[in-house]
């Protein structure tokens, strides 16, 4: 781990011990993946910026993150960026839409689908 991976790792620390779960997403990175998912519900957003999808349902992620504030955790990871973790969980088109419980993977939703379905699966969880 270089000098700033390890300062952005204390960064995501320091966040989450402030607020375990931000009205804002939070920025994931493959130096940080672990800390993100690794307590209560946690949705990571795997997107782009050159991904017209992933534009179109970033206001629908901001709004469930205020939404559910306090009850999951909201995170982007950019693909681009993080190619050990897009590996790591099989990310082969984006937008996708990572659910983890306790570290642990327990949906995947690929697509720009509607508010609803996101909803329903962050609801089974709950």
């Amino acid at each position: 781990m270089d000098e700033l991976e390890a300062i952005q790792a204390k960064k995501m620390q320091e966040m989450l011990r402030r607020s375990r779960s931000p009205e804002k997403p939070v920025q994931a990175t493959d130096a940080t993946f672990g800390e993100v998912v690794g307590r209560g519900l946690v949705l990571v957003d795997c997107w782009a910026e050159w991904c017209g999808a992933c534009r179109m349902i970033e206001p629908t992620i901001e709004g469930l993150a205020r939404e559910y504030a306090g009850r999951v955790t909201f995170a982007k990871l950019n693909v681009d960026e993080n190619p050990e973790t897009t590996s790591r969980f099989g990310v082969m088109s984006i937008p996708t839409l990572l659910v983890f419980k306790n570290s642990r993977l327990v949906d995947t939703i690929v697509g720009a689908v509607p508010k609803t379905e996101i909803v329903s699966v962050l609801e089974r969880y709950l």
